[in-house]
């Protein structure tokens, strides 16, 4: 991305749009497998909570692309312009 400042200004939407409630899911997840809504049906806590876990993880990973995407330097690929001097002999 060129405009550096629109690259990070994304990144940090991103964080706190994606990232934050990610985390959230997360830790959601991980309370429904230790103690479930669901206490008479275990097998469906187990699939609630890896559902959302596997959410989470995927908000997770928008911000992390977003900011690997738009804030990597890119190389340039100027054309190499042949010099008008002559090649010195070796020595």
């Amino acid at each position: 991305m060129e405009n550096r400042n629109l690259a990070i200004a994304l990144t940090v939407a991103t964080i706190l749009l994606c990232g934050l409630p990610g985390l959230v899911s997360v830790c959601v997840s991980a309370l429904i497998v230790i103690d479930g809504p669901f206490p008479d049906q275990p097998e469906l806590e187990w699939l609630l909570g890896i559902l959302i876990l596997c959410i989470g993880l995927l908000f997770i990973l928008i911000p992390v692309g977003v900011g690997y995407f738009s804030l990597r330097r890119k190389k340039r690929t100027e054309p190499i312009t042949p010099s008008d001097e002559p090649i010195p002999p070796p020595s």
